[in-house]
C-alpha cells in the first residue's frame, strides 16, 4: 500500500545507494555505526530505514540505537530524519547499550521462557541491543512481528522482555502505529497477560 512501510530486514546489509550515503555521512557531536536496513516506503520519493548505533562525542561517550531515515529521490539521496529508539542510561538501573547480531545463551534462554507460552503474535529476534538490570535482567532485542489477524502485518519492534517477572514491553519503530489494536487484540488471547506496548517504551498491564 502506498505510503506503508515494507519491513524487510537485512542485518549488516544495505541497498548500494544507501551503503554510499551512510559511508558519506558526516555529522558534528555524533557517529552512526549501521547495524540493519529495515525498510522502505514510498513517499515523495522512496524512504529508507536504517537501523544504526548512534555514538554521542561530546563530553562523556553515551550510546543509543536509533532509525535513520534515507529519502532517495531524483538519483540523490539524503538524510531526512533520526529517531531515537533505546537510550543508554547512565545512571545504576538504566540500558547497557551491547549490540550483538545474535542473541547469546542467556539472552536465547530468556526469550524461549517469556515467549514460549505466548500466543497471538509471531516474534523473530533480528539483533540484541542491550539490558537493564532491574528486578532481574531485562534484554533488549530488535525483532520482526507478525500479528494473528486475517491479513497479518509485519512490523520492525524493539522489545524487551524479562524471565523473572514475564513481562514485555513492544515499541515500533517505523510508521504510524494503526496495527497497535490489532497486537492488542492478540495479546488478549495470552496465557500470561503482562504485556506492554507502545513509543517510547512503556508498560501495558
Amino acid at each position: 500500500m502506498l505510503g506503508s512501510w515494507n519491513v524487510d530486514v537485512q542485518v549488516g546489509k544495505f541497498p548500494q545507494k544507501i551503503a554510499t550515503a551512510l559511508a558519506d555521512l558526516q555529522l558534528v557531536g555524533a557517529m552512526y555505526e549501521p547495524i540493519a536496513y529495515i525498510g522502505s516506503q514510498v513517499v515523495n520519493g522512496t524512504n529508507h530505514a536504517v537501523l544504526a548505533k548512534q555514538v554521542l562525542t561530546t563530553g562523556k561517550d553515551v550510546e543509543n540505537v536509533v532509525v535513520m531515515i534515507f529519502n532517495e529521490k531524483d538519483g540523490t539521496v539524503a538524510l531526512s530524519g533520526i529517531d531515537r529508539v533505546l537510550e543508554q542510561g547512565g545512571e545504576l538501573g538504566g540500558v547497557n547499550i551491547d549490540v550483538k547480531t545474535e542473541l547469546d545463551e542467556d539472552a536465547k534462554k530468556a526469550f524461549d521462557d517469556v515467549f514460549g507460552e505466548r500466543l497471538g503474535i509471531r516474534v523473530e529476534p533480528r539483533v540484541y541491543l542491550g539490558s537493564q538490570m532491574t528486578k532481574g535482567l531485562t534484554h533488549f532485542i530488535f525483532a520482526e512481528t507478525e500479528g494473528v489477524t486475517r491479513n497479518p502485518e509485519r512490523n520492525a519492534c524493539v522489545i524487551g522482555y524479562n524471565s523473572m517477572t514475564k513481562k514485555v514491553i513492544f515499541s515500533y519503530v517505523l510508521g504510524d502505529h494503526s496495527n497497535v489494536a490489532q497486537l492488542g487484540y492478540a495479546f488478549t488471547w495470552l496465557k500470561k497477560q503482562n504485556v506492554a506496548f507502545g513509543s517510547p517504551l512503556g508498560e501495558w498491564p
